[in-house]
């Protein structure tokens, strides 16, 4: 549709619109001045030609647009395009992942396609392909459908990609065309409060890194890669909160980097509990004793470090939480838990989803939403309370 306005000297600018900038998002809009036959034209004769003028601009430039479409595009080489742009806004996980699930899963099944030839039924097709695989952990079954749309959304991002950059016509990978497997609700593994008040027991008999480790993981819900990213500067004992301002990744085969955390919303100010901040003063005192024993002693300021100062692979908490649980005897599960527990034990106490959320560093209360059965049982209690009115 042409955007059109009258000029003072009788002319007018026709602008239409060219799609958005894939970088900024901006929309892209070429002008062109229609300078009417006479000055004193009828209504219906100024009209027709306004609309036959802007019917040429507009075939004008969809054939250049067309001129500049490389019409034998395939996907193999458009990914590599894809990636070496995506670099710089994605994380360095969700770029190893995005990259894997294209060298595993889109190039063995579009490959050597061109873009234009790829319609919705390929990508439909692509859906019902992973619907058949098996899971990766070997268990029975065929992957989730949780795991089916992450796959696909990686096509979908290269597609909608490949047509902002007008290489296709249509975006044929919308997620209103499509038809995905039901998802199934899945509750999240966690730990019970019993199992909770058990660790914290048992941290205490525990060197002080595994029990500083542990205590900051449940009360505060942090990401594993946050907390191994925290440094001394973030932690304000005063006011008893700590901040957090990074995140520590490990691409494999590679030393461990310094990265934002997740989203925005992941930079966040965290109140943590009294006993927490005792904990953190005994660790520091002892830090600060072992770095003085050592003539070769990094002082970057992490908390969690390795033995020379540096910062610790961020794979280590996993491990070294494996093998307490192992010496403790307490179910096994994995690190990540300790986040999912957090979250719950707040919930499960009446606190509201909006501050869990927000100590969790979700960038959406839906994505919150995971702990909606312990919401129900928040939800049973309230219903208690009303009964014990009635007696």
């Amino acid at each position: 549709m042409a955007n059109i306005t009258q000029k003072p000297n009788g002319t007018y600018l026709v602008r239409i619109s060219c799609g958005r900038d894939i970088m900024t998002g901006k929309q892209i809009l070429r002008g062109r001045i229609f300078k009417p036959s006479k000055p004193d034209l009828s209504q219906d004769r100024f009209q027709k030609e306004l609309n036959e003028f802007i019917e040429d601009f507009t075939d004008e430039l969809q054939c250049e647009r067309n001129r500049k479409k490389p019409e034998n595009k395939i996907v193999s080489d458009f990914a590599k395009e894809y990636l070496s742009i995506q670099k710089t806004s994605l994380s360095p996980g969700t770029y190893d992942f995005y990259q894997s699930i294209i060298d595993k899963h889109i190039l063995p099944m579009f490959g050597r396609m061109r873009l234009r030839d790829i319609k919705t039924y390929h990508v439909q097709d692509f859906i019902l392909r992973l619907n058949s695989l098996p899971r990766s952990d070997g268990k029975p079954g065929h992957i989730a459908p949780q795991t089916i749309k992450r796959y696909t959304t990686v096509l979908r991002s290269i597609l909608t990609m490949a047509y902002k950059m007008y290489y296709v016509d249509d975006d044929v990978g919308l997620s209103r065309r499509l038809t995905f497997p039901k998802e199934r609700y899945q509750e999240v593994d966690v730990f019970t409060i019993e199992e909770a008040k058990a660790i914290l027991t048992a941290a205490k008999t525990e060197p002080i890194n595994i029990r500083l480790l542990i205590e900051i993981a449940l009360f505060t819900g942090m990401r594993r890669g946050e907390i191994v990213g925290l440094k001394w500067s973030d932690i304000n004992l005063d006011k008893q909160c700590l901040s957090v301002k990074r995140s520590i990744y490990k691409p494999k085969g590679e030393k461990s980097i310094e990265k934002e955390p997740k989203s925005h919303s992941s930079f966040r100010t965290i109140a943590i509990p009294n006993c927490l901040c005792e904990t953190l003063k005994e660790y520091k005192k002892r830090q600060e004793e072992y770095s003085l024993s050592l003539d070769s002693w990094k002082n970057l300021d992490y908390i969690f470090t390795d033995d020379s100062g540096s910062v610790m692979n961020p794979q280590t908490p996993t491990k070294q939480f494996s093998h307490f649980l192992d010496r403790h005897n307490i179910r096994h599960l994995k690190f990540h838990c300790l986040r999912h527990t957090s979250a719950t034990i707040l919930l499960s106490s009446g606190c509201d989803i909006k501050t869990v959320s927000a100590r969790l560093g979700h960038s959406s209360i839906d994505t919150t939403n995971i702990y909606i059965h312990v919401l129900e049982s928040v939800d049973r209690q309230a219903a208690t309370t009303f009964e014990n009115l009635c007696n």
